[in-house]
């Protein structure tokens, strides 16, 4: 057999055996490595797990928090700890339950209409949540990353829910996925935006073991503490299939590139909370799609931070609580 044949059979060989790798790890069932406590009840639709704790007597509001890509639900546990509302905290689809401990009680909803993995599925329940689950007058809607992009796709599902009379609807997008706006670096870019969701499988299933000296090297993990650092230790083993997180990827980017402004229209206040620099996300692009949002809907404001970067609920949490009118 000649050289240059011997060479192609290599090289095919070897993009085999990469090929089959990845398909190993993006077909997988993934077991749950972690577990967490809950003051509440435990419920699921489909896919989706919902957690709600009650509010205090004689509260009228509720927050339901949304987390981001390749988060759980715990992310918002300790930054509404102390507070007495009605709290409700919805997992991606798709992901492991955040507290396995409690049983969960099945609900009674429609049929999804959308593809697991996409912003619209989660919106889709998230509107669900706040229809059927929530008790409060005064409600909010905490969305974190991808989370934010699902908070407003909500909206656009259920529009008339979210400006109802005698109920205050607003919406918190942290660090957010924003129409027309981009992720950091060139992610976004087509032939990256491909590369990246056919390596994800592999990149996620070889960092499931990564340690916390590992991930702190990482430039998203800057500024961090102990509270940031140990949310994030779990975040490659959150999801059920690596399929659902290809899925989220290629949901999130053409979400962003075939949605417009007008989303923002939908609540009546919305606030676009910014890390100082995001290493996740492009904040210039995510700055110029929350102006264009204001320029439609004088509810919508810009919260700048400082010292912060992706995770501004973990890193500086009062920008948050006071959103809430807290100290």
């Amino acid at each position: 057999m000649s050289t240059p044949w011997t060479v192609l059979l290599v090289f095919a060989g070897i993009a085999l055996a990469v090929h089959l790798y990845r398909q190993y790890w993006n077909h997988r069932d993934l077991p749950q490595v972690f577990d967490a406590d809950f003051d509440g009840e435990l419920l699921h639709v489909g896919e989706t797990y919902i957690a709600r704790r009650a509010a205090a007597a004689g509260n009228d509001e509720t927050v339901i928090c949304f987390p981001g890509f390749l988060e759980d639900m715990r992310y918002f546990q300790a930054l509404y700890a102390a507070s007495d509302c009605e709290l409700i905290l919805v997992n991606n689809a798709d992901y492991h339950c955040s507290f396995p401990r409690l049983a969960a009680t099945a609900l009674d909803w429609p049929a999804n209409p959308y593809p697991l993995g996409s912003i619209e599925h989660d919106g889709f329940y998230l509107g669900l949540v706040v229809s059927e689950l929530a008790r409060g007058t005064r409600v909010t809607l905490h969305g974190h990353s991808r989370g934010g992009a699902v908070t407003l796709e909500a909206g656009r599902q259920y529009p008339q829910l979210m400006g109802a009379a005698g109920r205050h609807v607003r919406a918190i997008l942290e660090a957010p996925v924003l129409p027309g706006a981009r992720t950091a670096g060139k992610g976004s870019e087509p032939l990256p935006h491909a590369l990246i969701c056919y390596l994800l499988p592999i990149v996620l299933g070889l960092s499931r073991r990564a340690g916390p000296e590992q991930l702190c090297r990482q430039p998203m993990m800057q500024p961090t503490n102990a509270l940031k650092t140990g949310i994030c230790l779990s975040v490659y083993s959150n999801a059920r299939h690596y399929s659902t997180c290809v899925a989220n990827v290629r949901s999130l980017v053409r979400w962003q590139r075939e949605t417009g402004h007008e989303v923002y229209t939908h609540y009546p206040e919305v606030y676009v909370v910014m890390g100082e620099r995001d290493d996740v996300l492009d904040n210039p692009s995510m700055r110029a799609s929350a102006e264009a949002g204001a320029a439609l809907n004088p509810g919508v404001s810009i919260v700048a931070t400082q010292h912060t970067n992706h995770f501004v609920t973990l890193e500086a949490p009062a920008y948050l609580l006071a959103l809430h009118g807290q100290p």
